[in-house]
């Protein structure tokens, strides 16, 4: 990160707030700005964001360029550490285009690594490998052996995510050899600690208990208490698979104390999580279900402390599908019947030698029944805690899901005149709605993923992220472009997978040009409503959906003019296709549309009213079959 010559760190942070405050808008203030800010990178990553966005907006007003570099490597670097991952990319990637303007051979390559690195938190590997692999390049030309063990690790990451364990090791042992050349003890204790847990999973336990020791005692050398815990974590995953159970909860134990002090809570609930798995293993559901409840507290206590522009990743929707979620419920259903089953021959056959034995052996079968009455109680509380571990999980992932949907005061700061309509069928959704700023653009867009509950919530992440990339990533504003891009990743990203996966996406997106009153739209199956002057007029769409399909063909771009008091309206199909009504029929379109241009001169309040009013008049006690979303919007 470039440094500015103001001298404000002998400040507190109160001085600089006042300071600030009373500052013209110019270059002492944009280093005040950029001092603040790196203050709080040690407490609040949020104002870190506040202080540095600021610092950008004054450095674009007045064409300050170290200003403009500064504050963007900030952001990338915030962003990144509160998993804001599209963010952190949006930010590398300006600041590459400043380093090639520049031609700033040096902050180009540290660029390429670090979008590399965003890549692959991302889970896109092959473009981190392709970016690591650029900077790795110029490290070796430049015999810089920091910057190539850098990179030699993270290449190992990802190929060890792509579970390519004999790569992975490759780069590893390479990044190894430099640091442990170089003295870096640091470096030495982090690798080793990634090569312990690729043997792990090769299941070459005797090799990852050394590789792990020797982490350990690299860490506990350079007093690096996080990665310590990370260390003791490891040999705990690694002694639980031995089914050396008691030695693997002490190693967890003293990952969990050392997480506790330092106030990791992310990594914190992690081991409250492996220490209950570790319990269940011992067959001590009690324990187990105490630690499992730690784990859920601490996930709330970190949702409820971050904003909900903070969570990129819905990894929360991967943890269970519907399918697996029945399988458990019959496999512990099952279990229950077949225990229930047992203890009734049992009390019978004891019933039936209450008839000829002495009273001792009847007190002997009243213990015998007890015994098994409570077997039957613990088998009822494992179920009962599965099934509130599943359900906890699903709404823990809507919560998440709710969190990256633009919320009401962004659509209402953008679009005053609007509304949105979204009834899950489940829990979580495959439908959801989107919206970007472009300039004078607003992008908004409502999409039908796959699927619904789980499986179609899934797929909704990846299509919402690559709507995001297409945007912010890729630069594009034009919908039809949109779409293409967001076909390719789309295909992209399920082609990593080994499975044949067609799951895509249904969607209506638009552009709206605030100062023009222009409309773009492109749609993928899902068509466009405008209602001039009490008519409603249809903007069909492309037959073909977003992902695989047998001959995909660019979108069609639709271009208009409109005129104020025009309404547009986008959905999805789970409103015309529910089932209701006194022959218990489908809605279909052409009573959506005149219910539509019925409620058209409305309110956007009451249009939203009616419509959902209609939906559950029209549904009555059937079940939703499929989830809805409609958005309205009057120019």
């Amino acid at each position: 990160m470039c440094c500015f010559s103001f001298d404000a760190k002998s400040n507190s942070l109160d001085s600089l707030l006042k300071l600030e405050s009373s500052l013209p808008n110019d270059t002492n203030k944009i280093k005040v700005l950029m001092e603040i800010s790196d203050i709080y990178i040690e407490v609040s990553f949020v104002k870190t964001i506040k202080y540095s966005k600021q610092a950008l907006r004054i450095s674009n007003l007045l064409g300050y360029d170290d200003g403009v570099l500064e504050s963007l490597l900030s952001l990338a670097n915030a962003y990144d550490y509160i998993g804001r991952y599209s963010e952190s990319q949006e930010m590398n990637f300006k600041i590459l285009a400043i380093y090639e303007a520049d031609n700033n051979i040096v902050g180009m390559n540290n660029t390429f690594n670090n979008i590399g690195i965003i890549h692959y938190y991302l889970g896109n590997y092959k473009q981190a490998i392709e970016f690591t692999e650029k900077a790795l390049s110029y490290f070796i030309a430049e015999n810089d052996s920091n910057g190539m063990s850098i990179c030699y690790n993270n290449l190992a990451n990802s190929y060890s995510d792509e579970l390519d364990y004999d790569k992975a090791l490759v780069f590893y042992f390479k990044a190894l050899a430099i640091d442990e050349a170089n003295n870096d003890l640091g470096g030495v204790s982090l690798i080793k600690g990634n090569i312990g847990e690729v043997y792990i999973e090769q299941e070459k336990y005797d090799d990852a208990f050394i590789y792990l020791i020797s982490a350990l005692q690299a860490a506990e050398k350079t007093k690096d208490e996080w990665q310590q815990a990370n260390v003791f974590a490891a040999l705990g995953d690694l002694l639980s698979r031995q089914n050396k159970l008691y030695e693997a909860i002490s190693f967890l134990l003293q990952a969990l104390e050392i997480n506790e002090t330092i106030g990791a809570k992310a990594e914190t609930g992690e081991i409250y999580n492996a220490i209950s798995k570790v319990f269940e293993q011992k067959g001590d559901y009690i324990q187990s279900l105490h630690y499992i409840k730690l784990k859920n507290e601490i996930n709330d206590e970190l949702f409820s402390e971050e904003s909900s522009g903070q969570i990129a990743e819905m990894n929360a929707l991967y943890e269970i599908s519907e399918k697996e979620k029945e399988i458990l419920k019959q496999e512990a259903f099952a279990s229950l019947q077949q225990t229930q089953k047992t203890a009734l021959i049992v009390g019978s056959l004891i019933g039936f030698l209450l008839l000829f034995i002495i009273v001792g052996i009847s007190v002997k079968g009243n213990l015998n029944k007890r015994k098994t009455n409570q077997t039957l109680e613990l088998q009822k509380q494992q179920i009962e805690t599965k099934n509130r571990d599943i359900t906890d999980s699903i709404q823990y992932a809507k919560r998440i899901q709710g969190a990256i949907l633009p919320s009401d005061k962004f659509i209402k700061k953008h679009l005053k005149e609007s509304f949105v309509l979204y009834l899950p069928k489940d829990i979580v959704a495959g439908d959801f709605y989107w919206m970007d700023t472009k300039g004078d653009d607003i992008l908004f867009a409502a999409a039908d993923c796959t699927g619904h509950g789980v499986p179609g919530a899934m797929v909704s992440v990846v299509c919402h992220n690559a709507l995001n990339r297409a945007v912010r990533e890729f630069g594009l504003s034009e919908p039809a472009k949109i779409l293409d891009k967001v076909t390719e990743l789309v295909i992209e990203t399920f082609e990593q997978s080994d499975a044949n996966i067609k799951d895509g996406m249904d969607i209506a997106l638009c552009s709206l040009n605030t100062a023009t009153n222009e409309l773009q739209y492109s749609g993928a199956n899902n068509s466009l409503y405008i209602i001039q002057d009490n008519e409603l007029i249809e903007t069909k769409s492309d037959k073909q959906p977003i992902g695989k399909y047998m001959n995909i063909k660019p979108f069609t771009n639709h271009k208009q003019i409109l005129n104020k008091e025009d309404k547009i309206y986008l959905f999805t199909d789970g409103y015309a296709d529910q089932f209701g009504g006194e022959k218990g029929k489908k809605f279909k379109y052409k009573p959506f549309k005149e219910l539509l241009l019925k409620n058209s001169n409305r309110s956007m309040k009451e249009q939203l009213d009616g419509l959902a009013n209609s939906f559950n008049n029209w549904k009555g006690d059937l079940e939703q079959i499929d989830d809805v979303c409609v958005i309205g919007v009057r120019i």
